[in-house]
This record gives structure tokens, sequence and C-alpha cells, in this order.
């Protein structure tokens, strides 16, 4: 079972669930193959008891879920019996580790159980007792002195070494989101992490081999992804977003936060310099006052003033990858804080890469609901399900080379 669905004709049914700090999305596919998905049914609820990707109050977590995979389930005609879900936050990590074995074959042939092992040694690091492993995520192999090799199966050398990225997450964090997604009626089956999910939405292959960073803005939290050479080099969360700006603007423009929300969304941007002095917006006040006018340009600075500190948080990042210099696809920015009219323009200023804005692609059916930045993690869950996904009664039952080929068909 692949997270089927009951009532799957023509295909099979995928379901993803997208927990955010604002809204909670639930998507319904319909994968005839890895390159035909078609989006059939969609939830998109207000996000409650999520907090910068934990779960802070189950109850109200569970609500939007039900919600959310209720409204999925009424527009696609199908019902959901398993999802797969995006996980993210503070506290998972991304690190780089290596492994190294001899090969010991009498033709030294490479084969895919040598890469189980020297995949095996990678994970041999020092992990924290209260994180899991979510992902090993290949980044390239070498055969005796030859480097940058992707698939080494059927290739004769002596040793092989691999270099890969571990992604871990609190056990805690993992258990609680299952728990919620329990609660409410389905299953999880498979956890990916938000970044790479989004990644999976928005970039070709070739983007990939260029070098490139993803970084994809939500309410909560801002998750960061790079690429070198095809491989993931380096991940990251940091935990500030969208919301953060609506806040600063409901302070120091003296107004409710929906109202903060709208302006931002409507007549916000992240270059002040942009801003005719002279042009002015109405800003709604507390309580029962009469709205005012405020020069839209006083509006602008404050949202420069966070958005900058965002990127230079961001800039840090792509820094501490050491490998700035070399990611000639520059940024691509996704989710709901890359809607922000200015960013580009602000982010080549501080960053000093070229930067776009992605949405999702590649999919059919209603696809036009969902391609836009906010909606890259829940189609990027659905592709990376419709192309490498299991549901753990698969996982369990395959046996070791099964496990070897899987692996490789996902990482490499």
């Amino acid at each position: 079972m692949m997270s089927f669905t009951a009532g799957a004709e023509g295909g099979r049914i995928i379901a993803a669930l997208d927990l955010g700090s604002s809204k909670t999305v639930a998507l319904v596919a319909r994968v005839t193959s890895p390159e035909e998905v078609e989006i059939i049914g969609l939830g998109v609820v207000e996000g409650r008891g999520v907090k910068s990707g934990s779960v802070t109050n189950l109850e109200l977590a569970v609500k939007s879920i039900r919600e959310a995979i209720e409204e999925a389930e009424l527009m696609s005609a199908v019902e959901i019996d398993e999802v797969v879900i995006n996980i993210s936050g503070k506290n998972v990590r991304g690190d780089n580790a290596t492994g190294m074995v001899t090969i010991t074959g009498r033709d030294r042939i490479i084969t895919h159980a040598d890469v189980f092992r020297v995949i095996e040694q990678a994970q041999n690091i020092r992990i924290p007792a209260d994180q899991e492993i979510l992902h090993v995520l290949s980044r390239e192999f070498k055969v005796d002195d030859q480097s940058g090799i992707k698939d080494p199966v059927g290739m004769v050398g002596v040793r092989l070494d691999a270099q890969v990225h571990i992604v871990t997450a609190p056990i805690t964090q993992l258990q609680n989101t299952e728990k919620a997604v329990e609660q409410a009626g389905v299953r999880v089956s498979n956890k990916v992490l938000s970044a790479l999910a989004s990644s999976h939405a928005i970039l070709t292959e070739a983007e990939k081999d260029l070098g490139v960073v993803v970084c994809d803005i939500g309410s909560g939290v801002i998750d960061l992804i790079v690429y070198v050479d095809g491989g993931v080099e380096y991940s990251s969360t940091i935990c500030l977003g969208g919301h953060h700006v609506t806040q600063d603007l409901s302070i120091g423009l003296k107004t409710p936060i929906d109202a903060a929300e709208m302006l931002k969304k409507r007549r916000g941007t992240a270059r002040a310099a942009d801003v005719d002095p002279m042009e002015m917006v109405e800003v709604p006040s507390v309580g029962e006052r009469a709205p005012r006018q405020v020069p839209r340009r006083d509006m602008a600075l404050i949202i420069e003033a966070r958005m900058r500190e965002i990127l230079e948080l961001i800039h840090m990042e792509i820094m501490k990858s050491g490998r700035k210099n070399i990611l000639a696809g520059g940024i691509i920015f996704t989710g709901g804080g890359a809607q922000l009219d200015g960013l580009v323009g602000l982010a080549e200023e501080v960053i000093g890469l070229g930067a776009s804005v992605a949405y999702p692609k590649g999919l059919l059916g209603i696809s036009d609901k969902v391609a836009s930045p906010p909606f890259s993690t829940a189609v990027g869950l659905i592709l990376y399900q419709a192309r490498y996904g299991e549901s753990e009664t698969q996982r369990t039952g395959r046996t070791l080379l099964g496990r070897v080929k899987s692996w490789l068909q996902k990482n490499l």
C-alpha cells in the first residue's frame, strides 16, 4: 500500500498533509505514473495548534487536520486512509557524514550490498538519544581515486567512499505530530523534510546540478536546503517567517493583526525606496476609532527592516554551507512569504546571489488551485511520495536487496 485511499480508479491515490503555523493543507492526487500526477482534492483550513513545526496544542491540531482532510475528501470523492506529512522546526538538524568500505568480492565489482554497507557506515555518527534519523540523502560516491560518482553499482574498485547528508528530528516532535494525525483518523505513511518536499515541487534536475538554494518562507519558519552537483549539501530551519512581519506591522501601525496581514498582502513591499513618498494607505484602527491615512512608505520601512533581518539570517546559513561561491543557480524562494513584492530585489542586494520566486509545476487536474508558492510543500509531498514513497507495510516486508535498491532510487 502506497498512500492509497479507498475508491481509487485509473491509478493510485496519494494524500499529503502540510502542517503549517498559519494553515493546514490536505491534498489528494491520482497518480498514473511519477510523471502523471493529477490533483483531485484540496482542503485548506486555518492552522491551529502548530507553531514553528511542532504541535503545541494537540486538540486544536487534531481539529485542523480533520477539517482539512474532510474538505479534501469531499472534493476528491475518495476516503483518505493515510497521508505523507512534512517535518520542520528549529530542532530538525542536517549534518554531512562520510563512510568507507573495502570491496571484498573476487572481481572487485561494486554491488548493491556494498552500497548498503557504506551507507550504514556513513550513518555511524553520534546522534543524540532524543533524535531520530529522518533522511539519509546521497551527496556523492568515490571509487578509489575517482570522485563525483552518483551510482557506483557495477563499477570496479578496491575502496568505496560515500558522502551523505543525514537529517534528524526530535523523537518527541515526530511522535506528537503522528499522534495528532492518527487522532484525526488517518495513518502516517511517510515523513519528509519540508524543504526537501518543496524542492521536489519547484526544482529541475538541471538546477540541482547547477547549484541552488531553495528557501521556503512560511508563516512561522523558513526552511532552507542547498543543492550542489545534484546532491543535498546543507539544510537548516530559521525560526522567523511571514507572521513576524505581520506582527511588526501590527505594532508599528497600531492596527489589529488581521488588518496588518491584509495590508501586507495587498500593499506591502520589501523595498521602501521603490514607494512614492506621497502615496497613502488606509490603516484600520484598534477598537471603534476611525481608520487613518498613513504613508505607504512608512509601512514599507517596517517591512523592509524585518525582511533585511530575515535575509541576513538566510545569508548566514548559506555561508555556513561553505558553497555560496559555486551556487550558479542562485536562491529560489517559495512559500507564502515569497509573494511579498520587492523580495527578489532586496534578496539580491543583501545576499549577493541571483534570486527568483518559484511555483509548483508538473501537475494535472485542478493544478491551478495549488500552482502558487504557498502550496509548494504540499505539492512536493505528493510528488515525493509518487516517485519514492511506500507505506510502512512495504518497508518492513522488503528484503535487504530491496531496501538497497529503494534507497538508491530515492537518493541517486
